[in-house]
């Protein structure tokens, strides 16, 4: 995933309750560490839940949206409506694709 900076400010803006700067917060997006309550999987969560489809779309583009709609990270979306339609974004992503 291509971290770019609109990316970078909706993360810090989500992340409000940790304290953790930009480069980590990075390296967890990417995978390359994570915290004692905070990892790829459920920051990506976080960034689902609180930021605008619409706003994702034009930050990550489709193939960015396919890569972080995981079974992984969609597992950490507690409310089970909302769990529910990213599957469901997830399966019309993947049909789109091939």
């Amino acid at each position: 995933m291509n971290i770019t900076p609109e990316i970078k400010k909706e993360l810090g803006r989500l992340v409000w309750d940790y304290a953790i700067d930009e480069q980590t917060l990075c390296d967890i997006l990417e995978g390359k560490t994570s915290t004692f309550s905070l990892n790829r999987e459920k920051l990506l969560a976080r960034l689902l839940l609180n930021t605008k489809w619409y706003r994702l779309l034009d930050c990550l583009g489709p193939g960015g949206l396919k890569e972080i709609l995981t079974d992984e990270v969609i597992r950490y979306i507690w409310v089970t409506d909302l769990r529910e339609r990213f599957f469901y974004a997830k399966n019309v992503l993947n049909e789109i694709a091939q």
